[in-house]
């Protein structure tokens, strides 16, 4: 893969604030949430040093982040690889998530406290309007629930909702790029949006769980026939060119 090199002193002005191994860790997490390295991709030490031209430290801290972030897997004899969901994986995730994400829409529902701050998230969703099948639209989707989440005030879920919101990015985006999917899923965020106009904390939930399973029905639709795909007999071989020629002759 073709990666633009980032020189130190390029890394240093843009992220004065930063240690090299956070820049590194934030770089490769935005690949793998981005599926600019996708599921199964291998992660090579020395290519990710050399891109940033850095000592090989900052980045085998940075790995060992997203392996805790569960974004990547660690093996001895293959090195680190992105992780591949499995089926199994893709419903798990989803039975952490649905209460959490449930519980936090609720509790923004009843903790706004200024119009201003609901015109914040109409402004976004509007913007999203604009901005369909762009790059855009992806990064205004995720400050909506961000800002949502912000409301919600609840830290500990927020973490724990942002490293599970995490693991699924990339088999989302792979989702949104249906039309009809990303247009039904917008129409639920204006959804959300009327419930916390009127505060209808019930009714937000219903909205927030359907809006986190269709993703996860139609993601699970295209692993499992993956997965058959892979376990399906190869198809016969064809007739070796030594046979045909005897049966000619015979003929």
């Amino acid at each position: 893969m073709a990666i633009r090199r980032l020189s130190f002193a390029n890394m240093q002005q843009a992220h004065t604030y930063k240690s090299l191994t956070q820049i590194v860790l934030e770089h490769l997490r935005e690949q793998i949430y981005e599926g600019k390295r996708k599921p199964g991709a291998k992660l090579n030490i020395a290519d990710i040093a050399k891109e940033f031209e850095i000592s090989h430290l900052p980045v085998r801290e940075a790995l060992r982040n997203l392996e805790a972030e569960g974004l990547i897997e660690i093996h001895h004899n293959r090195g680190a690889v992105v992780k591949m969901l499995t089926p199994e994986d893709v419903r798990e995730i989803f039975l952490i998530r649905a209460p959490l994400e449930e519980t936090a829409a609720a509790e923004a529902t009843q903790r706004w406290r200024a119009r201003a701050e609901l015109g914040g998230l109409e402004r976004i969703l509007q913007q999203m309007d604009k901005k369909t099948n762009t790059p855009e639209w992806y990064r205004l989707h995720h400050n909506f629930h961000n800002e949502v989440l912000q409301l919600a005030n609840l830290p500990r879920i927020k973490k724990l909702i942002e490293v599970y919101r995490g693991q699924m990015r990339a088999y989302v985006k792979l989702y949104l790029s249906s039309p009809p999917m990303l247009a039904m899923t917008q129409s639920e965020h204006y959804e959300m949006l009327e419930c916390m106009v009127n505060r209808d904390a019930d009714g937000i939930r219903l909205i927030v769980r359907e809006h986190l399973a269709r993703p996860v029905r139609e993601i699970l639709k295209i692993l499992q026939a993956d997965a058959a795909q892979a376990q399906a007999p190869p198809p016969p071989k064809p007739a070796r060119k030594r046979a045909v020629a005897r049966s000619a002759r015979e003929a």
